[in-house]
């Protein structure tokens, strides 16, 4: 008799799953994300190049190439850090760092190589390497 009733006004009863049913699909999505994030995953970010800290008597830095194109292995969860952010994606080389063991000159080249050597000895430990440009350029006047 309450069925007619319902029915004649319009509504429909829907059987919500139980409780436990939601429990476990809550459960088993926090067990996938956290298996997945923890393991070691690589990642290649795109990030933006400024020069600072200049050699004495240098007034003006340029780059052959303002962006790099870096490769990151590291735990998954470390991806979620601000510091992978593509707001903060912007490398600051201190140029007289990069240049304080080459004779001085106007220009400077430098391979993927010698480039992912400085920025692991800078703070980027989990740089596994730099995918593009080959060669950087530092023209400094």
């Amino acid at each position: 008799m309450q069925e007619d009733v319902d029915q004649r006004k319009g509504k429909v009863k829907v059987k919500l799953p139980s409780l436990a049913f939601l429990i476990c699909i809550i459960l088993s999505g926090l067990a996938w994300f956290i298996i997945n994030f923890s393991k070691d995953q690589q990642q290649t970010l795109t990030y933006k190049v400024v020069c600072s800290s200049l050699p004495e008597g240098k007034k003006n830095c340029t780059l052959s190439d303002t962006t790099l194109i870096l490769t990151f292995s590291t735990k998954g969860l470390n991806y979620l850090t601000p510091r992978y952010a593509e707001e903060n994606r912007v490398i600051d080389i201190a140029v007289s760092e990069l240049v304080k063991n080459k004779p001085q000159r106007s220009a400077y080249t430098f391979s993927n190589k010698e480039l992912c050597g400085f920025l692991q000895e800078q703070g980027y430990p989990e740089l596994l390497l730099i995918r593009k440009p080959e060669v950087i350029t530092v023209y400094i006047r």
